[in-house]
């Protein structure tokens, strides 16, 4: 669609190993609006940081897409060599890495960091890119007189800032954020979600949001993808996924973190665990482990269907179709 600033269709990536290729993300097709909150939830390994570097086109060492498209404003990127792609990596779309700490450099200041970005894509002089910094650091709040600390002299929270600086700083249209509030407590998990907020209503870009804590999604994503095995399981509005969650797995996410208020009821869990990706069984993938699986769940592969209030729903119990 033309207000669509991203399209993934039917990607597949993953990892070569010597028994075979490990598709991590398999046949994942999603779309994100000008300005839209994307979330992206499931449990660990189901493929969600991976969907997110093949977005940005980082996965290296044996690693790589195998197929698919992803298109930007219409144009495929995976169809660009590194260079032309150059063009578009931190300057029309950027990434905050999971774990700071180790995503910064260690033995660069926070100066050096956020002026290597602008220098490495930009014509500007030294001091138009200190300022640059500057100003970026200010709207992260964050002093300019920690311009000259090293990462290890930042608490956690500054450092996940400065990341969010880093990925700014060029104005990209499009933010990627990996799991960018995990080991970080709630106070300061809010605080840096507020602020992300605060940066999308100036600047107007638009965000994909991975994390495995789908109750954080609810609250501040537009919309959300439920991600199981490589696959989508569930997408559409958040608020609809939250109120009515369509897919098992969906559900049992749902049912795995307690409410605010109410009773106190037992949290329940999902028994089993995910598949391997380098030979996933045949049928739903979700199916060994789903309490209302059919026989037919273990045969074929439902595809994502429509299951009301503009939701999209990959079970046959649910009308998805193989």
């Amino acid at each position: 669609m033309a207000d669509n600033l991203l399209e993934v269709e039917d990607l597949a990536a993953g990892y070569e190993t010597k028994a075979g290729f490990v598709r991590a993300v398999d046949g994942v097709s999603l779309s994100l609006a000008k300005g839209e909150f994307l979330g992206i939830a499931g449990e660990s390994g189901c493929g969600k940081s991976t969907l997110a570097y093949a977005v940005m086109r980082l996965l290296r060492d044996g690693a790589g897409i195998r197929s698919g498209r992803i298109l930007f404003e219409g144009r495929d990127l995976t169809a660009l060599g590194e260079a032309a792609f150059n063009e578009y990596r931190w300057t029309r779309m950027a990434m905050v890495f999971q774990s700071a700490m180790n995503a910064l450099n260690p033995v660069l200041s926070v100066e050096e960091q956020l002026m290597d970005a602008v220098l490495a894509h930009r014509s500007v002089s030294k001091a138009e890119a200190r300022a640059m910094a500057i100003e970026m650091l200010h709207l992260v709040d964050i002093h300019e007189d920690r311009l000259k600390a090293y990462p290890h002299q930042l608490s956690g929270g500054m450092r996940q800032r400065v990341m969010i600086a880093m990925a700014l700083i060029l104005k990209p249209d499009l933010l990627v954020m990996d799991e960018p509030t995990t080991a970080l407590d709630v106070v300061v998990q809010r605080s840096i979600l507020q602020k992300i907020g605060e940066l999308r209503r100036k600047f107007g870009f638009s965000i994909i949001f991975i994390t495995h804590d789908l109750s954080l999604l609810v609250e501040i994503s537009d919309s959300l993808a439920i991600m199981y095995a490589g696959k989508i399981c569930e997408y559409g509005p958040s608020r609809e996924l939250y109120v009515s969650p369509a897919h098992p797995y969906t559900r049992g996410l749902m049912s795995s973190f307690p409410s605010l208020t109410g009773p106190i009821v037992r949290m329940g869990g999902i028994e089993g665990q995910a598949p391997g990706l380098l030979y996933p069984p045949p049928g739903c993938r979700f199916a060994p482990r789903c309490s209302e699986a059919k026989p037919i769940c273990f045969e074929q592969v439902p595809s994502l269907a429509p299951a009301g209030e503009g939701r999209l729903c990959a079970c046959r119990l649910n009308g998805g179709m193989a």
